[in-house]
């Protein structure tokens, strides 16, 4: 709308009172109808598996010719890669993360790259889901989301794409199945060392034997504790994001007072807003794992392995190609928590990249196209047939 009217005016004050009719039209759109205001899971799919909270989504070939993300358009693959991409998102992210809104979607990139694109749904937990652990994820929601998939495609090469928590879950269920058939796996942001992780990690690494000799000497485990009483609601995740980058929220919010008028950009803003204010529930048996294995034991960094429902994940019989990153000012999972996967998996082809970006920038910021995305689409395309 815009444009047009800035074809039809002359002088910069006409400009200047048109944004701001927009930018009050916008204001008011926030309030009354902030839904539509929100794009996020645009991408049209078909759900080809369910189980519970579970669901797994297929992803549609794209109608058009080109598609623009950010400000770059690209011409839209009919040649298809053999290999299909499975995305694992992170427990705490909604799925919609891989399909933000049309101009920043991973899911419509990888499709215009000619890729067969899935994505496994683990659902909105809440309070009553406190007792879904890893056990459920790993050993049962995993197999069936692959099981799933290859059916659908006809194909028995899978790549795995996984971000956060969704590349460690990449990890463990290719490392306990043994699944040679996982030919290409990409872990973004996936914290290995837990010690690593900053201040938070220097703690856990200074605190983790007194405590266990502690709970030694009194004869208490974490294992005893219930897990409707570790259940995190996913209002602390949004809390923290907020809290790590204060100035970058006030910013974000003076940006959209300058670009109200911008309705692409209030669509954009509204989107990311909407899934950093809807993180989600993490489980507390899941929280209770993560604590004892990982958070104190360190137990992937110091044995490259993990049990799970009493079965091992060794991450050195992990053997596929392997493309890993982390973000250069990643708050979370900083560069020596995500680089330690180099030491811990068997892979002849495996590499390890710094991009641009936090913890969610180096995925969905703006710069994340032509770096992140660019780097793991053209990593893949050499190597899925």
């Amino acid at each position: 709308m815009f444009k047009f009217l800035k074809n039809t005016v002359k002088t910069q004050s006409q400009i200047l009172s048109i944004k701001a009719i927009l930018s009050m039209i916008h204001a008011v759109e926030r309030v009354v109808n902030k839904d539509a205001l929100n794009l996020t899971g645009m991408t049209p799919h078909t759900v080809i598996y369910e189980d519970d909270l579970l669901s797994v989504l297929h992803y549609h070939p794209l109608e058009e010719d080109e598609i623009k993300i950010g400000e770059e358009y690209f011409p839209v693959s009919r040649q298809l890669h053999k290999t299909p991409l499975v995305y694992i998102p992170p427990l705490l992210a909604p799925g919609f993360a891989f399909d933000l809104f049309p101009e920043r979607s991973l899911a419509r990139y990888f499709l215009a790259k000619g890729f067969d694109v899935y994505l496994v749904d683990f659902g909105t937990p809440t309070k009553s889901h406190a007792h879904l652990s890893f056990e459920d994820y790993i050993l049962n929601w995993m197999p069936a989301s692959m099981e799933a998939i290859r059916s659908e495609s006809g194909a028995k090469k899978l790549s795995l794409y996984g971000y956060c928590m969704g590349g460690l879950f990449c990890l463990l269920y290719t490392a306990i199945f043994q699944d040679s058939d996982i030919r290409n796996m990409v872990t973004v942001a996936s914290p290995i060392d837990t010690h690593q992780m900053g201040v938070a990690g220097k703690a856990l690494s200074l605190v983790a034997v007194p405590a266990h000799k502690l709970a030694r000497r009194i004869n208490f485990s974490l294992r005893d504790i219930k897990p409707e009483h570790l259940h995190v609601p996913g209002l602390l995740g949004t809390i923290g994001f907020h809290v790590i980058n204060p100035l970058g929220v006030l910013k974000s919010y003076w940006d959209l007072l300058l670009n109200l008028w911008d309705r692409d950009y209030v669509t954009a803003h509204e989107s990311l807003g909407h899934w950093i204010n809807n993180l989600l529930d993490y489980p507390g048996a899941t929280v209770q794992e993560i604590v004892i294995q990982m958070a104190l034991a360190n137990k992937l960094a110091r044995k490259g392995e993990m049990t799970i429902g009493g079965r091992r994940a060794k991450l050195k019989g992990i053997n596929c190609s392997l493309l890993s990153f982390a973000g250069e000012k990643d708050e979370i999972v900083q560069f020596e928590s995500a680089r330690k996967i180099m030491d811990v998996v068997s892979s002849q082809d495996k590499s390890f990249q710094v991009v641009p970006g936090g913890h969610v920038g180096l995925i969905i910021g703006e710069k994340a196209p032509q770096n992140l995305w660019k780097s793991s689409a053209d990593w893949l395309a050499r190597r899925s047939g």
